[in-house]
């Protein structure tokens, strides 16, 4: 309610009035007493009048001494002169001075020392005369922060104009020169009252221009506060060079981008070198099919951009989860084998896995990696190394290593750049590798085919079994059971019992018939050459070994391979043998790949083994390897019953294929067959029936029984009155005498028609009281 006359109205605005003063003064008393800055009070002659307490701590006086002082005292003696007219010049024109707005201004405290202080001054008129409140702060920590800066301002100065391998400048938001240095004017040509103040777009290219990439920059580095960019520029002269920059955004204190400051360094003669690189890497691996050959070209053009002491390729083996590694000296010094490196805690496994560069700088420090082939490597003296992925097709196939016998030999940029290098190699190790399998599988299928070839050639045949007796079916039965395993086998029988025949038997009832059957008759080949046949050989792994050749273990992949006459394995070659059947794995001769191997073996000997075991002429490991599946071939004394009908189906399987027709066996002729012991067993048997169809001119088998009796007189055996071979050997012989008019020698005589030695057949002829003479003409 406002008071209704005009005493009333005064007396409350004298009230207001009072109340508000009270007000001012509580605050302004407040604000005197815990200001941080000190305040002083002085008249129009410099005489402090009232001080604060921040005022009688900063200059060390208490209250008594500090009130009555001169202004003039608290100043530093070398302007206490000059400070009176300055006061008289403030009184003459009182104005507020804010802080800041004097330069350098100095105090002094009771001690006699000097720091620099900001003043501010505000003059007041009173009803006794006009008074000045004095602000002042101690800016000895700002001063100090200043010149700090200052210094700092100077020495980045200093660094940037002195810098002649960089452009260093700054932008303003907008992307205009503000700043230039003297790398800038040597790399882009332009001097800075050239270019300050023009638009850095006319650094870049045409293209770059038109696809918006100086603005896409500004946008970028605003948005993320670093971009790094590469690619070609433009001087002032219109020529191009590789530039490689960082731009980087600067913001104020409310995170607002005020500018940009640029730094570019000029990589056009890396970039050259690294070009003639890629072009060399390209041409040398291009006709590369050799991954070693492709090696030695990469390690010896990265050399030249990537100083290096050893170079690595490493290729994924998905078999076994491995990496194998070849490796290379890069100075032409060191030389290692090909080795087989887990992929766990490797370095290799961890850039090919993830797909991405792996730097180690310190190999002999304690990491995480503790694999075989980090300790190669630092036994060998290396000290660091970079590893890059292969990756072809999105598919990683393996990794390029360097390494180096300096710690901190590779930085971020040898791992780019290894990595480009990477993506080539890539390209031309699949080839390389795509084409060693094509080949590979070529020279395999010829191999086949050369080998199927020479066995259709030979004279054994692999007709059915034939037979009835009871030890035969025994033997059929053990076959049946095993076939369809891959369990190893070793057939145990006397020479002639048809070993290889059970051992073909077995392969066409397994799961591998449709794959290759292979056979090696250890007792017919050298013992110096057996090593070559098995395993195969290398071009040049010893002399005379003029191209690549295949092992008969590595024919027989996925199919079976049959080892004839196994006791007479050299020693030496049996722990290599078994080492093979264990691991699945060969070695050509000469050759450092291991090569994988499936491959069923079967494996048959007339020799007892074991009692070879006790006199150390077999090892005992490889012999329990073979008997895991013992089969025994009965000899042909053991199955008289099938003797009959073994005679009857050689015999009808050589006159078809001689084009005769026999249609009758004398039974004395079979009768004689059946009782003779057959030493050499089917073998024997089958090629005296063979003689026998080559001898027979009509239609009834003519047996040389002479042939039979010959042994039995060697062997003294009772059989020698056997009347019935006498009779049909006399017939024979003269029917032989008759068709060559006597004559005994010669390709076209008696004997050797007779398949005799003339000696012989003249101690038959005595015998028989046959006289060559009577049937000569």
């Amino acid at each position: 309610m406002r008071p209704s006359n005009p005493q009333e109205q005064d007396a409350a605005a004298a009230l207001t009035r009072k109340h508000r003063a009270e007000f001012a003064r509580i605050i302004i008393e407040n604000h005197f007493a815990i200001s941080p800055d000190s305040i002083l009070i002085s008249d129009a002659s410099g005489a402090i009048r009232e001080a604060n307490p921040r005022a009688l701590e900063m200059f060390g006086y208490s209250r008594t001494e500090l009130i009555g002082m001169q202004i003039e005292d608290l100043v530093p003696a070398r302007y206490r002169e000059r400070h009176p007219s300055h006061r008289e010049n403030f009184n003459a024109h009182p104005r507020t001075r804010q802080m800041g707005a004097a330069m350098n201004l100095f105090a002094v405290r009771k001690d006699g020392t000097e720091f620099p202080v900001d003043i501010m001054l505000r003059p007041i008129g009173t009803e006794t005369g006009p008074i000045v409140l004095s602000f002042v702060r101690d800016a000895t920590e700002q001063r100090a922060a200043q010149e700090e800066l200052r210094r700092q301002d100077q020495q980045l100065r200093s660094i940037v104009e002195t810098v002649h391998d960089y452009a260093i400048y700054m932008l303003d938001r907008d992307g205009h020169v503000m700043t230039w240095n003297p790398g800038g004017e040597r790399i882009h040509g332009y001097a800075t009252d050239e270019i300050l103040g023009r638009h850095f777009s006319r650094f870049f290219t045409q293209r770059e221009l038109d696809r918006d990439h100086p603005r896409s920059m500004l946008r970028l580095a605003a948005e993320r506060g670093r971009v790094e960019d590469q690619g070609w520029r433009v001087r002032k002269d219109g020529t191009r060079f590789w530039a490689e920059s960082v731009l980087t955004a600067i913001r104020d204190n409310n995170g607002g981008v005020t500018g940009f400051a640029k730094v570019t360094r000029d990589f056009t003669d890396r970039k050259r070198a690294e070009e003639a690189v890629m072009l060399q890497i390209s041409k040398a691996l291009m006709p590369s099919l050799d991954t070693r050959k492709l090696l030695s070209a990469v390690s010896a053009s990265i050399a030249e951009v990537i100083p290096h002491d050893a170079a690595t390729l490493g290729l994924h083996d998905t078999g076994s989860d491995s990496m194998r590694v070849q490796f290379l000296g890069g100075d032409g010094e060191v030389r290692w084998g090909d080795l087989r490196l887990p992929l766990d805690k490797s370095p290799a496994g961890e850039a090919f896995r993830r797909r991405e560069p792996v730097v180690l700088h310190q190999m002999g420090q304690p990491s995480r990696f503790e694999s075989e082939g980090m300790r190669h490597l630092t036994s060998i003296g290396m000290q660091s190394g970079c590893w890059v992925p292969l990756i072809y097709r999105d598919d990683a196939i393996g990794t390029l290593n360097v390494s180096s016998r300096k710690e901190n030999a590779f930085n971020l940029r040898d791992a780019e750049m290894l990595a480009d290098i990477a993506d080539q190699v890539a390209i031309a190790v699949n080839n390389a590798v795509a084409f060693n399998q094509l080949a590979e599988s070529r020279d395999r299928l010829d191999q086949e085919k050369q080998y199927l070839q020479e066995e259709i050639n030979l004279e054994n045949r692999f007709e059915d079994i034939v037979g009835e007796s009871a030890g035969l079916r025994q033997v059929l039965r053990q076959i049946e059971t095993v076939a369809p395993t891959d369990a190893t086998v070793l057939i145990q029988g006397e020479t002639g019992t048809g070993k290889e025949l059970l051992a073909r038997a077995i392969h066409r009832l397994s799961p591998r018939h449709d794959r290759t059957f292979i056979k090696l008759n250890c007792a017919a080949i050298p013992a110096g050459l057996l090593e070559s046949e098995l395993f195969g050989h290398e071009k040049g792994a010893f002399t005379g070994a003029i191209a690549r050749k295949m092992g008969r273990l590595e024919l027989a992949n996925e199919g079976t391979l049959f080892l004839d006459e196994v006791g007479e394995l050299p020693l030496d070659l049996q722990p290599k043998l078994l080492r093979a059947l264990q691991e699945r794995e060969i070695e050509r001769l000469g050759g450092t790949r291991p090569i994988h191997v499936n491959v069923r073996l079967i494996a048959a000997t007339n020799r007892d083994l074991g009692k070879m075991v006790q006199e150390k002429e077999f090892r005992a490991d490889l012999f329990y390897r073979l008997k895991v599946f013992p089969i025994f071939a009965p000899p042909l004394r053991e199955r008289a019953n099938d003797i009959p009908i073994l005679v009857r189906h050689f015999v009808a399987t050589h006159s078809r294929r001689m084009g005769k027709i026999i249609e009758t066996i004398p039974p004395a002729t079979m009768e004689s067959l059946s009782r003779w012991k057959w030493p050499g067993n089917i073998r024997e048997l089958e090629n005296f029936l063979e003689r026998a169809v080559i001898l027979t001119r009509g239609p009834v088998l003519y047996a040389p029984l002479a042939e039979l009796e010959t042994a039995i007189e060697e062997d003294d055996s009772d059989e020698i009155d056997n009347p019935l071979l006498h009779a049909a050997e006399r017939e024979h012989i003269l029917r032989v005498l008759r068709s060559c008019k006597g004559i005994i020698g010669g390709a076209d005589g008696a004997a050797a028609r007779l398949g005799l030695k003339r000696t012989t057949l003249n101690s038959k002829l005595k015998k028989l009281g046959i006289d060559r003479r009577d049937y000569m003409p």
